[in-house]
Parts: C-alpha cells; sequence; structure tokens
C-alpha cells in the first residue's frame, strides 16, 4: 500500500531533509510541500494527503490554524520544536511528532506509528483539534507558569552549556557564546574557538539563557553583550556584526528588531 504525503515547514532545508528522509521508504510518496499557513490549508484542501507532517510554528499562522481551516483533516505528524509539556501531551493523545532536532530511527518510529493507526481512527479530527487548543493555552501561559505548575524553577538561566565536536563532550561558558543557529535541524553554538553542536532547541534555549541572549531571527539567538554593529539592509531588516576576528555576521529581523530597539534604543 503507498501512502501519499505532503510537507509543510517554512524552512526549506527543512523540507529538503523530510523529503531526503521519507525517498527511504517506498510506500510513501511525497506530493506537495508548502511554506506557510495558507499554502499549506490550499495544498491539504486540493491534495486530501494521507498524511500531513506538519510544523507548529510558522509566519501568517501555525500549525494549529491549518489543521483548524482545512475542510478535511489528514493524519498528522507534527515537527515541533515546543517543550516538554507539549511532547507529553502529544504522547498521551497518541497524535505523533517529531521534537527537532530528530534522528532517522526516531522518523521510522513515528511513520510505523502512522502505518499501525491509519485504519484504526485512533487520531481523529476532533481530538487533534482539543489537543492543539490544550497545548497552545499552555503555551500563551508561559514558561514561568508551566515550571510553577511543576513545582520547579524554569527561570533559572544554565550556567554551563553541554555541547559536541566531534567525540568530545565540552561544557561552554554562555559568556562565550557569540550566537546560536539552527541549521536544518540542528542547533549550533559559535564561539571565537569554532562551533559546536548543541543537542537543545533554539526554544528551549531562549528559555533557559540569562536575559543579555537575544532571539533576533527565528534560526538565531545571539549574545546582546558581543554586538559590535548593527547594519541596516533592505526592506526594515538589519544584520548584527559581531566583536571578535572573524567580525561574524548575523541577521536581525524586521520583527525582532523592533524588540531590540525597545530594549536598546538606537
Amino acid at each position: 500500500m503507498s501512502y501519499r504525503c505532503v510537507v509543510i515547514d517554512d524552512e526549506k532545508p527543512a523540507r529538503e531533509r523530510l523529503k531526503r528522509m521519507l525517498a527511504a521508504h517506498d510506500e510513501f510518496e511525497v506530493s506537495g510541500e508548502a511554506a506557510d499557513a495558507d499554502a499549506a490549508v490550499r495544498l491539504v484542501d486540493e491534495l486530501q494527503p494521507d498524511l500531513c507532517f506538519l510544523d507548529v510554528q510558522m509566519p501568517e499562522g501555525d500549525g494549529f490554524d491549518v489543521i483548524r481551516r482545512v475542510a478535511r483533516v489528514p493524519a498528522v505528524i507534527f515537527t515541533t520544536a515546543y517543550d516538554q509539556y507539549a511532547v507529553r501531551a502529544f504522547e498521551v493523545n497518541s497524535v505523533d511528532y517529531l521534537l527537532k532536532p530528530f534522528s532517522k530511527g526516531r522518523f521510522a518510529e513515528a511513520l510505523e506509528r502512522f502505518r499501525r493507526s491509519h485504519e484504526s481512527g485512533v487520531a481523529s479530527p476532533g481530538r487533534i483539534l482539543d489537543l492543539l487548543e490544550r497545548i497552545r493555552d499552555e503555551m500563551q501561559r508561559g514558561p514561568r507558569a508551566r515550571a510553577s505548575d511543576a513545582g520547579g524553577d524554569g527561570a533559572t538561566p544554565l550556567n554551563k552549556i553541554p555541547a559536541r565536536r566531534g567525540t568530545r563532550i565540552l561544557l561552554l561558558d554562555p559568556g562565550d557564546v557569540l550566537f546560536f543557529e539552527a541549521e536544518d535541524t540542528l542547533v549550533f553554538a559559535r564561539t571565537e574557538k569554532g562551533r559546536f553542536l548543541v543537542e537543545r532547541t533554539l526554544t528551549l534555549l531562549e528559555e533557559r539563557l540569562a536575559p543579555g541572549f537575544f532571539r533576533c531571527h527565528r534560526r538565531f539567538i545571539v549574545n546582546l553583550g558581543r554586538i559590535a554593529e548593527i547594519v541596516p539592509g533592505d526592506a526594515g531588516t538589519f544584520s548584527i556584526v559581531l566583536r571578535g576576528e572573524a567580525r561574524d555576521t548575523v541577521p536581525l529581523s524586521r520583527r525582532q528588531a523592533r524588540k531590540l530597539k525597545e530594549m536598546i534604543p538606537w
């Protein structure tokens, strides 16, 4: 039996990686892809796929909106960078997810879970919508409220950041990090000594880093204390030039530029 799939993610490298991983499973055929919520709704309504890989966070809407707006809800495997609350909710409600960054093994598990549930109707459209509403409510409450409910302190900043370089595991001082960058489904910390793999999502890092770090772009978190220049670009965007011999540059989106101006007027 073959299954028609669509891939929905605003980042092209993430879409390409999903398509490459699906190509290793002959019974799954990629019928289309989309990069934003509006295009996703049109795609799903037109193709009515068996399975949809859907990013929870997207511009001009999100995965919640896509599921709410489509005429017929297909089976969904969510790709998400949300925290462990959301992951537990997905698990309990038998709606599958891939927490970025995910491995080929975890991807194969998700496909097998889809195969088993394809004809059982376990993840019904109504159940998916109810689940997403609960997760959205939790995310709007914020990490501090969730940590308080759990009896912990989610606001405690990270004092050390575990990172990998080859087979070595290093503990980075946050102050030594120039910026964090998401590349495809992996996250790297850049220091003056090089680039290191960090096994945390940008969302989790953003919640646990000290206030001296700022999410300047969907794919970047920058150390404010390392900024040397802010250079205007096109259409209200900017580039951030960092102190150091390499003079690394990271993007500053138009939306985040407005937030940074409120913090540090320039």
